[in-house]
């Protein structure tokens, strides 16, 4: 059972939401760059005032999940770092992960190594969730982020050009 926050960690992790909700809402038009930096200098910020190593642990996991977010829209070779970074950190839940890989998808296009990454990732939370009892309307959601995750990453035909050029010529023989 995890222990119970101290009066003064609550006012911390509640300072520390409401100043990462207002710094997210202030890149909201913002260029990949100027997210990227503004995290940085959010995170140094964040972990002087963190107390522990568990808090500190948990400023570079947020904001590793906002740098994700941040760069998914950019080439793949921007925002691979970060996803690497967020995957040496650890999720947070299994939401983040899902959200990880959806984003690693998106971020994927034109990239032979981002579209590799998001079909690991996408088969990594099939793993974690076969054979698991889930609220249906969850499981439902789960299977809609895969499916989702797969079109951004061009897997959702089943079969790459190659290999159903291959299917479809055993099949005339």
């Amino acid at each position: 059972m995890p222990r119970k926050l101290t009066k003064a960690e609550q006012e911390r992790s509640l300072r520390w939401g409401q100043e990462r909700d207002r710094l997210f809402l202030s890149l909201r038009d913002a260029s990949a760059a100027e997210k990227i930096r503004a995290y940085k200098q959010f995170e140094r910020r964040r972990l002087k005032e963190a107390h522990s190593a568990l808090e500190q642990r948990e400023v570079r996991r947020r904001v590793a999940e906002d740098l994700i977010m941040a760069t998914s829209d950019g080439p793949w070779r921007l925002f691979s770092p970060y996803l690497r970074r967020l995957e040496r950190l650890g999720y947070s839940t299994m939401d983040r992960q899902l959200l990880a890989c959806v984003l690693s998808a998106k971020a994927s296009k034109g990239s032979r190594a981002g579209r590799r990454k998001a079909a690991d990732l996408i088969a990594d939370v099939e793993r974690r969730t076969r054979g698991r009892k889930y609220h249906p309307a969850l499981r439902e959601e789960i299977n809609r982020a895969l499916a989702r995750a797969r079109s951004f990453a061009g897997l959702d035909t089943g079969t790459s050009g190659a290999e159903s050029k291959k299917e479809e010529r055993g099949r005339r023989r």
